[in-house]
């Protein structure tokens, strides 16, 4: 097996490889165990066993090239040429987290995957091809990472956004992984009482924590989560305090951390590749770069739980197509005539809703065409009226 070293690959962060940056020290061996491995995957594994394979774990994607964490220590691996041949997205190539059965090859440079084991989540993201002339399309999914059993998602508790709370909460609900809000940086505020309570507004069914990865304050609740069998990541935008968390999370400076701003208190971002990391005592967490938007990408699911309230006012709706915007009989508009809810709330659900709809309508053909017949029905039926009032015009 191949021992691994920092190394300069070339990558596209688009198109499902991470840019080239620090890589945590992960050459010491570890147990598989100790990073989720556990009599589930051994039984998805065993036919890939029986085939001559060894399990390992995608610690690093680096263009063509991934990091492997296996019971011997680190291994540089590529994906075979039937496993690249056989995946039509970058969706589904090896990504951080994921278990993969793989070949040494002791005359390469690198070992072979040649399978990947199934995902219990995965988190996406819209993949951007960027080559067009116009504009930069949506061509696919990008793993951001797979198999996270808790992705907290965090913020600045002095910068919270709260449709992207929402929007994030979503997301990372869709993909499988529990979700837990984090409110870093509570050291900067007065009252942080107030702020999580702001918070509980947007995403009122998921758990919140405050902490401050620069004293580390409340960390001690969020390593609850990092056991052993569990896989935990940081989601959020650059300069939130990931890699602040981390460190303090792993008990060591492992990953390097910005200056704070003056002018807004905020971190430079200085994560550009996702690691999973192992944690001493056990479990795993991935660091993942600044992102500026996650997308909802089939995030039906996501939307429905963090809007949970709505969805169960909805099924009292006098119509079952309600769009809660008028009709009689709505039980999301009574509860707002009544104070029971924020009109603001059910803009942000229509708004995702909405968004939701669009994706979904890029990436599944049956809902393009749905969508392209519509909007040629709607535009005959146009075209139909105003052939009718220009000829009762013309007959008054």
């Amino acid at each position: 097996m191949h021992q691994s070293e920092s190394s300069n690959f070339s990558s596209d962060a688009d198109a499902g490889a991470d840019a080239p940056g620090a890589e945590p020290d992960v050459d010491a061996p570890v147990s598989l165990a100790d990073i989720g491995w556990n009599e589930l995957r051994a039984e998805q594994f065993a036919p890939d066993a029986a085939a001559g394979l060894s399990p390992g774990r995608v610690a690093r994607v680096d263009g063509r090239s991934v990091l492997l964490i296996t019971e011997s220590g680190t291994t540089r691996a590529e994906g075979s040429t039937t496993l690249v041949q056989e995946s039509e997205t970058a969706d589904g190539l090896p990504a951080a987290g994921d278990w993969v059965g793989f070949r040494p090859r002791p005359s390469h440079d690198t070992d072979v995957i040649e399978a990947i084991l199934p995902r219990s989540s995965r988190l996406v993201r819209p993949r951007i091809d960027r080559s067009s002339f116009r504009r930069a399309e949506a061509v696919g999914l990008q793993v951001v990472a797979a198999n996270l059993d808790t992705a907290f998602v965090v913020h600045a508790a002095n910068n919270v956004n709260p449709r992207r709370l929402e929007r994030e909460a979503a997301q990372v609900a869709s993909s499988g992984a529990d979700v837990v809000i984090v409110l870093n940086k509570a050291d900067l505020v007065e009252d942080v009482t107030d702020l999580v309570e702001d918070a509980r507004m947007s995403v009122p069914f998921i758990p919140i924590h405050s902490v401050s990865g620069a004293t580390g304050e409340g960390v001690d609740a969020l390593a609850e989560y990092a056991r052993p069998d569990r896989t935990v990541a940081f989601i959020g935008a650059s300069g939130v305090g990931k890699s602040t968390l981390t460190n303090r999370l792993l008990g060591q400076e492992v990953m390097e951390t910005g200056e704070v701003r003056e002018d807004d208190q905020r971190g430079r971002h200085t994560t550009t590749a996702r690691h999973l990391i192992p944690i001493p005592g056990g479990g795993a967490l991935i660091d993942t770069p600044g992102i500026r938007s996650l997308g909802l990408t089939g995030a039906d699911e996501g939307v429905a739980a963090v809007f949970d309230d709505i969805t169960e006012l909805a099924a009292n709706c006098r119509f079952n197509d309600c769009s809660h915007s008028g009709e009689p009989g709505c039980a999301v508009m009574e509860a707002i005539f009544q104070g029971e809810m924020s009109e603001d709330r059910l803009g942000s659900f229509r708004k995702l809703t909405r968004e939701l709809e669009f994706m979904q309508s890029k990436t599944d053909v049956r809902l393009r065409h749905a969508k392209r017949d519509m909007l040629k029905a709607r535009t005959k039926r146009g075209r139909q009226m105003m052939r009718a009032r220009k000829k009762f015009g013309r007959s008054g």
